[in-house]
């Protein structure tokens, strides 16, 4: 991307949201490419930002709290964020992260485990602050329902996270783009336009290839780096 007099614009800071995306698309949002979102969508993100809010005021009423939106940055990295929450629990700082998912997206965490991308980002943060434990809290927009997932530090998932972020800078800073990364997730991406010519061949693509298989490929699985919890209430 270019700025005023055609010089090329500084790229972006990684923000953790991407920890989990792919590697394609996370440089095109560190190079500031567009996104094309439907009014479903924004309406989708709007609902979610508002239940994020009253979580928090949840949070704060509940007492134990460290800090709400704490700030998160690594200039070596070139990371920056925020995270929802920290709070004492057994003497120590845990993270916490919100999430809210649509009714079907939900049923399928219920029945497999909470999606790669929430987890990472919740790695993420663990790996930058050292923390050892977050809780990753899904709810349904769908029926209010909560999910709950204890996330604690895994050093296999950390350094491919860390390698992924610094394969990022790297093409973002040489202005260039990974190769793409075809999965299911293609069919929900804002900026698919960027990798195929036409929905056809999106769809093609998936179809041959609907597993997310990144390079290298996501360590071990999560079984041993992440405790369900059940429904309900964090507490």
């Amino acid at each position: 991307m270019r700025g005023k007099g055609g010089t090329k614009r500084a790229p972006r800071t990684f923000s953790p949201s991407l920890a989990g995306a792919c590697l394609r698309y996370a440089t095109m949002d560190r190079l500031r490419f567009g996104r094309q979102i439907d009014q479903a969508s924004r309406a989708a993100m709007q609902e979610g930002g508002r239940r994020h809010r009253r979580f928090q005021a949840e949070l704060v009423q509940g007492g134990d709290l460290i800090a709400v939106e704490q700030v998160i940055k690594d200039d070596a990295l070139g990371v920056s964020g925020r995270m929802d929450a920290v709070r004492w629990f057994n003497g120590r700082p845990q993270v916490i992260e919100f999430k809210t998912v649509d009714g079907e997206r939900f049923a399928w965490i219920r029945q497999h485990g909470p999606l790669v991308a929430h987890v990472a980002q919740l790695a993420l943060y663990l790996a930058l602050t050292h923390y050892e434990q977050g809780v990753l809290v899904v709810e349904s927009r769908a029926s209010d329902e909560h999910l709950e997932f204890v996330v604690s530090r895994h050093q296999e998932w950390e350094n491919w996270l860390l390698a992924r972020i610094r394969l990022s800078e790297e093409a973002a800073r040489e202005h260039r783009l990974p190769a793409r990364e075809v999965s299911l997730n293609c069919l929900s991406c804002d900026r698919w336009q960027r990798c195929f010519t036409d929905q056809a061949a999106r769809e093609a693509a998936v179809a041959e290839h609907p597993g997310w298989e990144p390079e290298p490929p996501l360590p071990g699985g999560s079984g041993d780096a992440i405790e369900a919890m059940g429904q309900g209430r964090i507490s």
